[in-house]
């Protein structure tokens, strides 16, 4: 029946494994670009498929692969940021330079939260770091690593919570 395939009116659990688990681990490293390329409203659930692999693989290198992806996925909003600086006003590029100086000393912290954290849109926060051309190595660090932990979190979640998973749709 495809994708959607369903088993007495519930969601067919065993078949979106395997389909899932037929990704691999380069599965995870994509979910996570597609999951966090997209701007503002994320068109691909990427931590359902993280979860899912994190469920039939090693949880441990689904988190890892998740998190680069999803890290090196935020640069597409950076460079947005980027290239909408030379469409600012003057004025407004100034503003952005001092707002620099000052994320010059908690900017890692900052990225590695929005990134560590489900909650917020962290496009948010990666144009205008674009715009005010923050370091790129510090702003990939950060959000990597954040990423990861996210990711980590996912495919754990799946790992430890297959078995109730199944309980409940088999």
């Amino acid at each position: 029946m495809g994708v959607g395939r369903c088993s007495e009116g519930l969601l067919d659990l065993t078949f979106l494994l395997k389909l899932v688990s037929n990704l691999g681990y380069v599965g995870a490293l994509i979910a996570g670009l597609l999951g966090s390329s997209s701007l503002f409203i994320s068109f691909f659930p990427s931590y359902i498929v993280i979860a899912l692999l994190g469920a039939t693989l090693n949880p441990l290198i689904v988190g890892l692969l998740g998190g680069v992806g999803a890290g090196v996925g935020q640069f597409l909003h950076y460079y947005i940021g980027l290239g909408g600086r030379y469409l600012m006003p003057e004025r407004w590029k100034g503003r952005l330079d001092a707002w620099r100086k000052k994320l010059d000393k908690y900017g890692v912290f900052l990225i590695f939260a929005f990134a560590a954290t489900p909650l917020t849109p962290d496009d948010v926060i990666w144009i205008p770091l674009g715009a005010m051309r923050y370091p790129k190595w510090k702003a990939l660090m950060a959000a990597v690593s954040g990423k990861v932990v996210l990711n980590l979190i996912y495919a754990h979640v799946g790992y430890f919570g297959l078995g109730y998973l199944t309980e409940f749709f088999m």
